[in-house]
């Protein structure tokens, strides 16, 4: 919301305009008078203040950034007071936070790993002062256009050795990203900005928080109940180091967590390695490549050449051979020297440019794969493509799959729903086009449980209510059983599932009590 340019505050800040505003606390972007640039302002009314907690942190955000001194965490300027009015005056920072990243969903995986690495570092000399931040999140990770990062928002931060403003049962951070501890009202370490890290990272590489409900009791159950192969299930779609700091940042016990940033950013410098290790293969062998094609330029020129200038040898002596004969008639000697010579000759030589050319052939021939025919693969809504278990990309692929003639094993993987297996044949430049909806092989089982209650079908654990999406089946008949511990008695049902067709079924535990 825009505000009037002569809007002063403080004696020395020209509001600009309003980005954010809630019961507590205003944030704008202002002009600092006296400096002459841009800065960002937070202020806050003691007199329309309920708790006086608010005011108190208010006053450690400002006293724990000036303790903060790094490229990656956004740097506090100012901290004053007029009358019962407080603020607290940053550096600008041009840009959006994390959250926009991550809905855009237009960076490459080492622009991502970039951001990762910025947000440890950040993370690390904060942990290393004492200071936890305790709400991490995409809101509070701000990026500009150059993808330099900054932490912001350390409201709600704790530091080592100092009285709590918070009693040891109380919940403060976001649901969605924080540690099962803070949930639980334990006292903090560091480990919980790991966490909460974790969930953050995990989102930025595929798009979702698979631990936000519906509200927060779902979210909250969620957090203390989940399980990273179960619910993190795109887990796997991830690079390998990426997939093992995630199974180490998301562990629900804290002391069998990632001990801290440090530890953390050493899996970045591995991928990095990794890269550098490859980064030269790839130049040599490059290099031998442009060797080979040099070489047969050099073969295929030198070949001409030779077969040009015994044909202007040729034809020079025959020539030649021609005006002896007329000439000495009487000198068979010289006759027989001039017609045998070229003749011995030109074999020779057609026998080396054939083997050169042969040769040329060959290496052709080698360094071309036989791919003989092509498949394309359609799938709706996507899927990880493997072809006798290799894994060949997510759908939507660049291109099609070159193959040599014969029969693959298809696998269509889609954490959502079952496999798709398929056995395929591919002829000599056949292009075969394989689509799957994965839509119209499946039904859905939506259940509506009071107050919740944990499903199992056919003995299989599947969710706990209330669902985030409907359960995927595939079609068939089931039995389903719905376990609440706060009541005695179980309760069962069977279904049956329809493809393309959504069972809702709904129960409440106080009518089987």
């Amino acid at each position: 919301m825009p505000q009037n340019s002569n809007t002063i505050l403080f004696d020395r800040f020209e509001i600009l305009e309003t980005l954010k505003k809630d019961q507590q606390t205003t944030v704008y972007l202002a002009n600092h008078i006296y400096l002459g640039k841009k800065i960002i302002l937070k202020t806050l009314s003691a007199d329309e203040l309920s708790d006086k907690t608010f005011l108190d942190r208010f006053k450690r955000e400002a006293k724990i950034l000036a303790q903060l001194d790094h490229k990656n965490v956004i740097k506090v300027l100012d901290f004053g007071t007029s009358e019962n009015k407080f603020y607290i005056s940053f550096e600008y920072f041009e840009g959006s936070d994390l959250r926009k990243i991550i809905n855009e969903n237009n960076l490459s995986i080492d622009d991502k790993i970039n951001l990762c690495i910025q947000l440890f570092k950040a993370l690390d000399a904060a942990h290393q002062r004492g200071i936890i931040h305790r709400d991490i999140k995409p809101e509070n990770i701000l990026v500009n256009s150059k993808l330099e990062l900054k932490i912001a928002d350390f409201g709600l931060a704790s530091v080592r050795d100092e009285n709590i403003l918070t009693h040891k049962s109380s919940i403060v951070g976001t649901p969605g990203y924080m540690s099962p501890e803070q949930i639980r009202g334990e006292e903090l370490t560091p480990l919980t900005d790991l966490f909460s890290s974790g969930i953050v990272i995990y989102e930025l590489f595929t798009g979702e928080n698979p631990l936000i409900g519906k509200d927060i009791s779902a979210t909250i159950n969620n957090i203390l109940n989940f399980k990273i192969e179960r619910d993190f299930s795109k887990l796997h779609t991830l690079p390998g180091e990426i997939q093992n700091l995630l199974q180490e940042l998301l562990r629900k016990n804290f002391t069998k967590r990632i001990k801290s940033a440090p530890d953390a950013l050493e899996y970045f410098k591995r991928i990095q390695k990794t890269e550098e290790e490859n980064r030269p293969v790839a130049i040599e062998k490059k290099s031998q490549k442009n060797k080979v094609i040099i070489s047969l330029i050099i073969i295929l020129f030198l070949s001409a050449a030779t077969i040009t200038l015994n044909f202007i040898l040729k034809e020079d002596k025959d020539t030649t051979g021609i005006s002896e004969e007329k000439t000495f008639q009487s000198t068979p000697e010289l006759e027989d020297s001039v017609q045998e010579e070229p003749v011995e000759t030109l074999i020779v030589q057609n026998e080396l440019i054939n083997k050169n050319e042969k040769e040329i052939i060959n290496e052709a021939e080698v360094s071309q794969p036989l791919l003989n025919g092509k498949l394309f693969v359609e799938v709706s809504p996507w899927a990880n493509v493997f072809l006798n278990g290799q894994n060949i990309g997510t759908t939507p692929l660049n291109s099609a799959i070159e193959l040599k003639p014969g029969t693959y094993e298809l696998k269509l993987i889609h954490p959502d729903f079952p496999d798709f297996i398929d056995s395929i044949e591919i002829k000599t430049e056949e292009e075969k086009t394989v689509k799957v909806n994965f839509y119209d092989e499946v039904g859905f089982l939506d259940c509506k449980i009071f107050p919740w209650g944990e499903i199992y079908i056919n003995g299989e654990y599947k969710n706990t209510t209330p669902l985030r999406k409907p359960i995927v089946l595939l079609p068939g008949e089931y039995k389903i059983k719905i376990v609440n511990p706060g009541y005695s008695k179980e309760i069962d049902d069977v279904i049956i599932i329809k493809a393309k067709e959504t069972i809702a079924v709904k129960y409440n535990f106080e009518n089987y009590h």
